[in-house]
């Protein structure tokens, strides 16, 4: 799911089209709450790394459906 958002904000990035931004983001929140819900049930050695970096990409996330339906 991270490779996915990857490869739709990077063609976003060269297209500029709202639904690769809206899909990309839509990745990047499932894959955050995927990495919660994993580290929630198993945690592993890095659980602070793991649940920061989380907890970023979802930041960052919803930042970005901000900047969308502000333009909207």
């Amino acid at each position: 799911m991270v490779l996915l958002a990857i490869i739709m904000l990077i063609i976003w990035n060269f297209t500029l089209d709202t639904p690769y931004m809206i899909l990309g983001w839509s990745f990047v929140i499932g894959a955050s709450i995927s990495i919660l819900v994993r580290e929630a049930i198993a945690p592993s050695p890095d659980i602070r790394i793991n649940q920061l970096a989380a907890f970023f990409f979802l930041s960052i996330s919803l930042y970005g459906f901000v900047y969308v339906f502000q333009n909207l």
